[in-house]
Order: structure tokens, then C-alpha cells, then sequence
């Protein structure tokens, strides 16, 4: 065991003296923890958050059309900021077109809705997500909900219709109500921060130790080194050992990065399980790790390992849900996400984290992964080369 450690040691600091290995495990995480963040925030958001929209009206401030409205617009969790003539800025800072949703209101808003002339709204959005057709179907509802405040304001209160006095309409009873109950568990998919950080650091564990660790581990053959410590006073499964354990400290490195920056910078919450959560990706970093070997070994130049891992790993990570929730994907996808070992993870990652899912729930998930990474190690064993490779 004693020459075991002492080569993980040795390779997990020749490991880390790599610049662009530093680069790639502190630094690009959270350029890629950013991106994918924010490109993901609405895919599996919950239908009650709100969103701001910004609604410009140069008409009167006591405009009771404007202000019903206002109130319809609320009603469908919309935040509000008002903007005119004479008051440009919110807050003295932001601007109307600051706000990628936009709303305009015309200025005798009353007498247009009085006259019976048609009233034209114009709504304007920046982004076409998924997201945004949501949110232009509840403004379209509160527009059309205003309209109909209106006709049962002329049709039970024809008397002060033309004072187009809406309170009278809110606090009409409701004739008809709606009682809502769970038909099931309730998932509220992970989006934004709360899938990307998961996700990329799943994706990140899997390219460093392919890459950087397959890279070291080709370059000592290419070099002699491994026939020399082959040479050595150890035996060949020490000297595997010893190497399939640096390359794992590696990934573990990056996994307690990941984690410690998600719960810092992103404030991720790891769940209550945030043990097992660690445990899981552990098991995949030994996946990795023993991956990594083996390509090391079985490699014939730099340009398979400079390639295969970064494909194999980001399209890995775009089936197996590390790029955006699976559950927002065709069912076909989800199941083909379960074939595949990020799969594995990241629905073991939604079950802890996200869906209150308990250990008996990723029992499956555990067996895969310790199995993989027994088997991975085992290909190591057997299939470890310290020769030159083949030109």
C-alpha cells in the first residue's frame, strides 16, 4: 500500500503542475457553470415564479382601465414597473429598454375603451424561449380578462358602466371556483444553476481525467517512464494502482471544487443527502479514473486523446442530461438516458437534490455505478501497457 500511495502522490502532482490542467479544472468550470446556468433557467421553471415586465403608459395615473390591468397582470405573477414621460427611470437607474419584456399602454386608454373604439396594445420580448410563450399567453389572459370586467361591469351595472368603476367587478363572488389536487408526486424540474452546476461537474469530471489524466499517462510511456518504474521494486498491479489512484485524486480534486464552488458562488443545495451525492460522484470519478488508464495505455498518439475524450464526454453529457434537465426531453431520450452512465448520475442527482428522493431510491443508481467502476478498474488491470506505442 505504501508504494501505491506513493505513486498516486507523485502522479497527482505532476498532474497538477500542467497549467492548462489548472485552467481546466478551477477556472473553465465556471465559465461553462455561467453559460449553461443562464441558457437553462427557464427550461423546467415552475409556472409560478414571477417575471418582471416593464409597461409604459403616457395617459393618467388614475386611468382605471390602465390600473384593472395592472391588477390582472399581478393576479398572473407578473412584476410590475411603470414607466412614462415623467418618470424615465426606475429606481434612477434602469431604463424601459432595459427590460427584455415590454408593455405599451396608449394614453387615453379610457376614452378609447368608453367610445368603443379598438384599443391596441403592444407588447414587445427579447427572448423566444420556451418560457416566453408562457408568459405571453397569461398577458394575453389578463388583457382579455380586463375586457370581459368590462362587459360584466355594462351588462350588471349599466348605471355607472361609463365611470368604468372595476373595484365593483373584483368583488363580485366567484360563481365558479377550481379545487386543484396532487394527482401524483410532484417533481419540480431542476433549471438554471440548479441543473447546470450538477450537470457540467458531472461533464467535468469525465473530461479532465480522460484527457489530462489518459495525456499523462501516454506521454510516461512515450517517454520510458512506465518501463523504468516496470523496472522497479513493484509489482504490476501496485504500479496500475498507483496510477488509476492519482488519476481518481484528480477527479476527486475537481468534485470537491465543484461542490464547495456550486454551494458558495451558485448557492446550490446539495440536499440532505449531500454525503451519498458525494459518494455517487466519487463512484463516477473512479469510473473515470479507470477510463482514463485504460485510454492511456491503449492510445497510439496525442491526437486520439486530445479528441476522443472531449467528444466522448460532451456527447455522454448531452444524452445523459448534464446539459439541461432530461425530464424537459422526448420520452425516447429519457430512456435512452438510462442506458448510458451519465444518465445514471444525473437521475441519482435529481432524486437526492431535487425530487425528495430517499438512499432506497438510487439503490439501483449506487450498484450501476460501483459495478462500472469495478469493471473499469478491472480493464486497467488487464489492458495496462507501459510499452512505446506504435508509430
Amino acid at each position: 500500500m505504501k508504494h501505491i500511495w506513493f505513486l498516486a502522490v507523485k502522479d497527482f502532482h505532476y498532474l497538477l503542475k500542467d497549467k492548462s490542467v489548472i485552467v481546466w479544472m478551477f477556472l473553465m468550470p465556471l465559465v461553462f457553470f455561467s453559460f449553461i446556468g443562464f441558457t437553462t433557467q427557464s427550461f423546467g421553471g415552475s409556472s409560478t415564479d414571477k417575471v418582471t415586465l416593464a409597461v409604459w403608459h403616457d395617459g393618467s395615473i388614475d386611468s382605471r382601465t390602465a390600473q384593472q390591468i395592472h391588477h390582472r397582470l399581478e393576479a398572473e405573477n407578473f412584476t410590475l414597473r411603470l414607466f412614462n414621460e415623467k418618470q424615465s427611470l426606475y429606481k434612477e437607474k434602469w431604463t424601459f429598454d432595459d427590460y427584455s419584456r415590454q408593455l405599451w399602454l396608449p394614453a387615453d386608454l379610457d376614452h378609447q375603451l368608453q367610445s368603443g373604439q379598438q384599443v391596441i396594445l403592444k407588447y414587445r420580448l427579447k427572448d423566444n424561449d420556451m418560457a416566453s410563450q408562457l408568459h405571453e399567453f397569461k398577458l394575453n389572459k389578463a388583457v382579455y380578462q380586463t375586457l370581459g370586467d368590462l362587459l360584466v361591469l355594462k351588462k350588471h351595472h349599466p348605471d355607472i358602466a361609463q365611470q368604468l368603476t372595476f373595484e365593483i367587478v373584483n368583488s363580485l363572488p366567484k360563481l365558479i371556483t377550481l379545487d386543484t389536487t396532487l394527482a401524483g408526486e410532484r417533481h419540480e424540474i431542476p433549471s438554471g444553476f440548479k441543473q447546470a452546476v450538477p450537470g457540467i461537474l458531472v461533464m467535468f469530471i469525465m473530461m479532465i481525467a480522460l484527457s489530462s489524466g489518459a495525456m499523462s499517462l501516454f506521454m510516461e510511456r512515450k517517454t520510458g517512464v512506465l518501463r523504468r518504474l516496470a523496472a522497479a521494486p513493484i509489482s504490476r498491479q501496485q504500479l496500475i494502482f498507483g496510477k488509476w489512484l492519482g488519476k481518481w485524486l484528480l477527479a476527486l480534486c475537481q468534485l470537491i471544487y465543484g461542490m464547495l464552488v456550486g454551494a458558495v458562488l451558485f448557492k446550490i443545495h446539495w440536499g440532505e443527502h449531500w454525503l451519498m451525492v458525494f459518494i455517487l460522484l466519487a463512484a463516477w470519478a473512479a469510473c473515470c479514473a479507470g477510463l482514463a488508464v485504460l485510454m492511456g495505455s491503449l492510445s497510439r498518439n496525442e491526437g486520439q486523446i486530445n479528441g476522443i475524450p472531449v467528444i466522448v464526454s460532451m456527447l455522454l453529457a448531452a444524452l445523459g442530461g448534464c446539459w439541461w434537465p432530461i425530464e424537459v426531453t422526448p420520452e425516447w431520450m429519457q430512456k435512452l438516458a438510462m442506458f448510458l452512465p451519465t444518465g445514471w448520475v444525473m437521475d441519482a442527482l435529481h432524486q437526492l437534490m431535487y425530487f425528495g428522493g430517499e438512499l432506497a431510491d438510487v439503490i439501483n443508481h449506487q450498484i450501476g455505478l460501483y459495478t462500472l467502476a469495478l469493471f473499469c478498474l478491472w480493464l486497467a488491470l488487464t489492458k495496462f501497457n507501459p510499452e512505446k506505442p506504435s508509430t
